[in-house]
């Protein structure tokens, strides 16, 4: 009897104290359309493996509407394969491309990111197993690099893909037992360096009428001052914006540890756009989570996923099309869990549009909000990271809402439409949820032609603790 007392008086003392697992609360939130952040370039994946399985799968049509129309792709990541296939080049790609364009009503925009240069360009005689550049007369071979993107690039164009950007090499410090080769951010007697391999494709590209826009340095995350290390050394006259990974600077588990190395690049890099163009680890809550800290903390203007298609582990996992017999599905895919919370932010937002200011009174949303250049639309996003339902009171100021669409993933639903957004009425958020708020309407002229451009590096929105304070 006394331990059941004791019980008792724990949980009136917890529910006293307002943090009674599961409690209803309440929060407000406003939404501020005339301030803005950086302006969105959009959200990707990448097909860099696998891309054989999908013009061959049976039901390749539903997985093309899936991928490239149901999810709102903009920016498609490739690899650079100029020179390691034999035969019928790139045809698969080249096939995904054209059936992108005809799903998407007009080509996709495409990030093509070298993981190596061919063998002969390379020190260990291969394109696996890290290396680096080789040397001829004992220097580093630089213009047969260059050379090599320019080849690549005319031969890609002969397909019809013409990249949008380029990324010289992926992940440049990191040796892998796969397509790899190293680079140092300035050249050693053992490595070649990056910066004078930037310069190398940057001056080549110059004789081309459109030359891509080069996204540097790529590295393999933003732990450890890496990306700085690289960073510093590369000419800002060679590249229109940086990129980079996450694998390393904070926990999959738990999103905010990226925080401080997000927000020290946002305030020391805030010359040119950002683009995370590779991760694919967390839950499926965590993925929003680590999108939303990325597009508010470093004010990234493209966010791009790893794998869009793969055998297990892409937002669309395809099972073996030449064996149905081994489909463990109707169809021979699964849309993951992480496809439901990456469409919540890409499907709603477009290229061009910026980010806007938001506040809130509570510590259990992460708000952020888009609109469009035009201003007659606008996307609200919002991770209730509580156990607890909210119920929240949003207002946006200098906006008449004229329709709005509420759509949700949770643990129980995926990408659920709730019907419409009435403004005024509160809305109920389930717990540990992603909610986004699609609203079309007009914005106050005055509004749209005085909206002020806050420079991401030195406003925290949202009542996060200012980290440059």
């Amino acid at each position: 009897m006394r331990l059941c007392r004791f019980f008792s008086r724990i949980i009136v003392v917890i529910a006293g104290l307002g943090i009674l697992p599961y409690r209803l609360f309440a929060a407000d939130a406003k939404i501020d359309p005339g301030s803005t952040y950086q302006t969105i370039e959009g959200f990707g994946a990448s097909i860099a493996w696998y891309d054989n399985w999908l013009p061959a799968h049976p039901y390749r049509g539903e997985i093309y509407d899936l991928i490239f129309n149901d999810l709102g792709l903009d920016i498609l990541r490739l690899r650079n394969a100029y020179r390691y296939q034999s035969g019928n080049f790139c045809r698969d790609i080249q096939t995904i491309v054209q059936q992108a364009g005809k799903v998407m009503g007009h080509p996709p925009r495409i990030l093509m990111s070298s993981w190596s240069p061919p063998a002969d360009l390379k020190s260990n005689g291969k394109v696996e197993d890290g290396g680096t550049l080789a040397k001829k007369d004992g220097q580093y071979m630089y213009e047969e690099f260059a050379d090599y993107w320019m080849d690549a690039l005319a031969a890609y164009e002969a397909l019809g893909i013409v990249p949008t950007y380029i990324s010289i090499q992926n992940e440049p410090s990191f040796k892998a037992d796969w397509e790899s080769c190293v680079f140092k951010e300035t050249e050693t007697a053992d490595y070649a360096g990056y910066d004078k391999a930037l310069k190398a494709v940057y001056d080549k590209l110059q004789h081309l009428p459109s030359p891509p826009r080069i996204l540097a340095p790529e590295v393999l995350g933003i732990g450890y001052s890496l990306f700085q290390t690289f960073s510093r050394k590369m000419n800002p006259d060679y590249f229109y914006g940086y990129a980079h990974h996450l694998y390393h600077g904070g926990d999959e588990n738990n999103p905010d540890s990226f925080k401080g190395n997000m927000s020290a690049i946002a305030k020391e890099f805030d010359d040119k756009p950002i683009f995370q163009t590779e991760y694919d680890r967390g839950d499926w809550f965590n993925t929003a989570w680590i999108m939303h800290n990325s597009l508010v903390f470093e004010g990234v203007a493209g966010y791009l996923y790893w794998g869009l298609i793969w055998g297990g582990g892409g937002l669309v996992n395809l099972e073996n099309p030449w064996n149905s017999g081994s489909w463990t599905t109707d169809h021979g895919y699964i849309i993951s869990d992480a496809y439901w919370a990456f469409r919540q932010y890409a499907a709603f937002i477009d290229y061009g549009w910026k980010r806007i200011k938001t506040e809130t009174d509570s510590p259990s949303l992460r708000i952020s909000a888009y609109r469009a250049a035009d201003g007659d639309s606008l996307t609200v996003v919002i991770l209730n990271v509580a156990a607890a339902e909210a119920e929240i009171n949003l207002s946006v100021a200098d906006f008449e809402t004229g329709s709005g669409r509420l759509v949700q993933t949770s643990a129980e639903r995926k990408g659920e439409e709730l019907g419409e957004f009435i403004p005024g009425n509160s809305l109920k958020l389930a717990g540990k949820s992603i909610t986004t708020i699609s609203l079309t309407g007009t914005m106050n002229t005055r509004v749209a032609d005085e909206s002020t451009t806050i420079p991401t590096s030195i406003s925290i929105d949202q009542n996060y603790p200012n980290p440059f304070n």
